[in-house]
């Protein structure tokens, strides 16, 4: 039958998702879609569930609008009739990937709408402690690290951490993630001290569940060699990064985005560490990717302009450091509140080039 055909390779797209097989999981997915599609008519749920599925994949092979145009046909379906819980959970999650991309793309207003009208509708539907909330609170909770809503954040991610702990216990995928999370936030925050147990606790859960080298225990590797830097253990760190860059390239390719904001923070240490044309070279190959991946206008692309230009800077190459400079300014205080602590520092370090090169 082609539902059945339809599920099986539904389920295989998953599995070659999670292995880092992007290609052949949105082959599989695209035939999945079209055999529902046959059995079920084009405005199905399951049809809308399955766009999601391909959704999460073009995202992760950083086709951002190809995506949000998949998302925007599984908003038509949905507009119908609210249905039983699945549906629910279906536009749930349509909300919080299209969020999550806008997010990405650095338009926080329009992803805010989006997390908003998700964590509302879950929060209703399946109650306050419930998987669905949390989820929908910890993609909130990322949206406001991001956007420099820094207490809005970290309260949704404790309230996500006492229902998560509840639900699965410490010893879970889940508990890592919420770690994880408080741990981003603290050290966005500045907080280091205050970051470096939680975002010990969800590597060390990663580790024990899902093994050294899964990609998965990477990410939260890496973001612990963030807390690290914060702490000045350069040299802990930097084993990290180069760690997870092997493994990123391996399993997404030289192109992908974990690639780009590892080699942005290996750059990062390499500088502290007095390597500088390393560092050089670090940090021009993660503003390329980035470049492709988000665009030029995105507040990313303008963390890596901040970082260069100062690097430039500090090695006596003025000239070269204030337009990379200049734009960080220019992109950042576009997109980001005035008091957010990057848009401070991006200042400062033009400030202090300006007066350099007179």
């Amino acid at each position: 039958m082609k539902a059945d055909g339809a599920i099986a390779l539904q389920e295989q797209a998953w599995t070659l998702q999670a292995e880092g097989k992007l290609e052949e999981a949105r082959s599989a997915c695209r035939e999945a879609l079209r055999l529902i599609e046959e059995h079920e008519g084009p405005d199905s749920i399951d049809v809308a569930n399955l766009l999601n599925d391909l959704a999460e994949i073009e995202r992760e092979r950083q086709n951002f609008q190809g995506a949000l145009g998949l998302l925007e046909r599984a908003r038509a379906i949905e507009e119908g009739p609210s249905g039983d819980d699945t549906a629910v959970r279906i536009r749930v999650r349509t909300l919080s990937v299209a969020a999550m991309i806008r997010c990405a793309q650095g338009d926080y207003a329009a992803a805010e709408l989006d997390l908003l009208k998700a964590l509302d509708t879950a929060s209703a539907v399946f109650g306050e402690a419930s998987a669905e909330t949390v989820e929908a609170q910890n993609n909130l909770g990322l949206l406001y690290k991001y956007w420099g809503r820094f207490e809005e954040g970290l309260r949704l991610y404790r309230q996500a951490l006492l229902s998560t702990l509840a639900l699965h216990g410490e010893e879970s995928l889940a508990t890592a993630v919420v770690y994880h999370n408080i741990g981003g936030i603290l050290h966005a925050q500045g907080d280091f001290a205050g970051a470096e147990e939680p975002g010990r606790k969800a590597w060390e859960i990663s580790r024990r569940l899902l093994g050294e080298d899964d990609p998965r225990t990477l990410l939260d590797a890496a973001a612990y060699a963030g807390i690290l830097d914060g702490l000045g253990r350069y040299e802990e760190s930097e084993a990290i990064y180069r760690r997870a860059l092997a493994v990123f390239e391996q399993a997404f390719g030289p192109q992908h985005y974990e690639v780009a904001a590892n080699l942005h923070n290996l750059a990062a240490v390499l500088a502290a560490r007095g390597r500088r044309d390393e560092a050089e070279r670090c940090y021009r190959r993660a503003l390329e990717i980035k470049k492709r991946i988000l665009g030029t206008d995105s507040p990313d692309v303008a963390l890596t302009y901040n970082n260069l230009g100062r690097l430039l800077h500090e090695a006596g190459r003025a000239d070269e450091a204030l337009p990379l400079l200049e734009n960080a300014v220019l992109i950042l205080e576009k997109r980001l509140p005035q008091g957010h602590p990057h848009v401070t520092r991006a200042r400062e370090n033009l400030q202090e080039a300006a007066r350099g090169s007179r």
